[in-house]
C-alpha cells in the first residue's frame, strides 16, 4: 500500500507540474448541463491528478483485500494438508527397536554413536540390495539442559541391475526345456 501511494503521488506531481507550467493556457470546457469558460490548465491538471490518486487508491485497497482473502485460503489449505500428513505419519509402523538408539547425553560432552549396517538382503523381486559395509556413525554435542535422542539411519541401499550370479553345477538343473521344432 505504502509503494502503491508514492508512485500516485509521484504522478500527481508530474501532473500538477505540468499543469503550473501551462497555467497561462486557458480554455472553455462545455457539458450539456454546464459550460466553464476559462479553465486554466492548472486547475485540469488538478482535478485530474486527484482522480488519479483516488483511484489508485482504490485500487490498491481491493488488490490488497483480494490478497489477503487467497493468502487466507492457501493457508487454510496448507494446514489441512499438515494435518493429512500428520495424520499419516501416525499410521505409519514405529521403526523396531534394533533400528534405533536413545543415548542420554550430559550437557558439553560429545557423544558418538555407531549404528550397525545390515548384511544384503533379497527384496520381493529376487533382486540383491547390497548395502554399505561401513557404519553410520553420529555425533551430537549437547547443549546445557538437553536430552538428545540419536536414531541410527541405514546408509542408501544399492540395488543391482543383474540378479545374483548362479551357481554352474544348478545353472543346468535350472535352465528351461529346450523348445521342439
Amino acid at each position: 500500500m505504502r509503494n502503491a501511494l508514492i508512485v500516485l503521488v509521484v504522478v500527481a506531481l508530474v501532473l500538477m507540474t505540468l499543469g503550473a507550467v501551462n497555467h497561462g493556457l486557458l480554455f472553455d470546457i462545455d457539458l450539456v448541463v454546464v459550460t466553464w469558460t476559462a479553465v486554466s490548465l492548472f486547475w485540469v491538471a488538478a482535478v485530474t491528478a486527484g482522480v488519479v490518486v483516488v483511484t489508485g487508491m482504490v485500487v490498491a485497497y481491493l488488490s490488497r483485500t483480494g490478497a489477503v482473502a487467497t493468502r487466507r485460503k492457501l493457508e487454510k489449505e496448507l494446514q489441512g494438508t499438515y494435518e493429512r500428513l500428520r495424520a499419516a505419519e501416525a499410521k505409519l509402523p514405529r521403526p523396531a527397536p534394533s533400528q534405533a538408539a536413545a543415548i542420554e547425553v550430559t550437557p558439553g560432552e560429545q557423544t558418538a554413536v555407531t549404528g550397525v549396517a545390515p548384511g544384503p538382503a533379497t527384496d520381493e523381486t529376487g533382486t540383491a540390495v547390497q548395502t554399505a559395509p561401513e557404519a553410520e556413525t553420529v555425533v551430537t554435542s549437547a547443549a546445557p539442559e538437553a536430552e538428545t535422542v540419536v536414531t541410527t539411519v541405514e546408509p542408501a541401499a544399492e540395488v543391482a541391475d543383474a540378479p545374483p550370479a548362479a551357481d554352474p553345477a544348478t545353472a543346468a538343473e535350472d535352465a528351461p526345456p529346450p523348445a521342439a521344432s
